[in-house]
């Protein structure tokens, strides 16, 4: 299942978990005194002081507010690693074991495509950044908004003390514990339902199942802000291979034409982000 190692405090867990993972015992671990870290192993700190976010976005917190966390995934099945195919699906398989959990504590949740974990209201409780680690595997980054006493950062954030009872809100370090075996135990589950798959899957294979039932985009009308600022507005009508958004666009004499976007094409996406109980 991998270990835990916590800190104090942090520029990153991201980061810190990637300098590990190329410092000098690195992939080979040639030359150096402490183990690289392996599948499943997690960075993780309530005192985080220049997390990252998509895009080179910032993403900051007051001490003690939120917790940070980041794990090296590098799951597989009988047959052996899951295939770098489906590497782009982690973020996602990642983002809905978080709102399982979050929702199993009492927060209700629901997953914006294409790493973001919002509360119900459609404010924003969790982020999920993946990035590929050296060596193989991705790096999975989360931060859950635990309390905000001084109110939250923006008006589009939220926290878990205000959907459960203060005296339910975890210790940071719990539920670091908590999340490690969530995020873990669903990649591996990923892994062993695509033993021996090497070409990319869609939004409706039995692999994906648990992603597509916290997943609130498709269906909704969105609007995709791209990097060249140009913008492309339809409905999300699901995912293709790698978990790629399909946009459909047209209707009402126009051709209806279906893009795919990937999470990487993507500056913000807009749109109703709201779910009811």
């Amino acid at each position: 299942m991998g270990r835990l190692t916590w800190l104090d405090t942090v520029d990153s867990t991201q980061d810190a978990l990637l300098r590990l993972l190329n410092g000098p015992a690195g992939p080979s671990g040639a030359g150096g005194t402490t183990p690289a870290p392996a599948h499943g192993d997690v960075l993780a700190t309530a005192d985080q002081r220049a997390g990252r976010g998509r895009h080179g976005r910032v993403w900051e917190a007051p001490p003690g507010s939120s917790l940070a966390l980041s794990v090296l995934l590098r799951p597989a099945g009988p047959s052996g690693p899951l295939a770098p195919a489906h590497w782009s699906w982690i973020s996602l398989v990642a983002a809905s074991a978080v709102a399982g959990l979050l929702a199993d504590r009492g927060a209700p949740t629901h997953v914006k495509w294409p790493n973001d974990v919002l509360a119900e209201d459609g404010r924003k409780l969790c982020g999920v950044l993946a990035t590929v680690a050296p060596g193989g595997g991705v790096v999975v980054g989360t931060g859950v908004n635990l309390a905000f006493p001084g109110g939250p950062p923006a008006p589009t954030a939220t926290a878990l003390a205000d959907w459960v009872p203060a005296a339910a809100v975890p210790a940071p370090r719990a539920l670091a514990e908590e999340l490690r075996a969530a995020v873990v135990t669903a990649a591996d589950a990923f892994a062993a339902a695509l033993d021996g798959v090497a070409d990319p899957v869609g939004g409706t294979h039995p692999a994906v199942a648990p992603v597509a039932a916290r997943l609130s985009t498709p269906g909704r009308s969105v609007r995709a802000e791209l990097p060249d600022g140009t913008a492309l507005e339809g409905e999300a009508v699901g995912l293709g291979p790698g978990g790629v958004l399909r946009v459909r666009t047209g209707g009402e004499g126009r051709e209806i034409l279906e893009t795919e976007i990937s999470a990487g094409d993507v500056v913000h996406l807009r749109g109703d982000v709201r779910r009811g109980r």
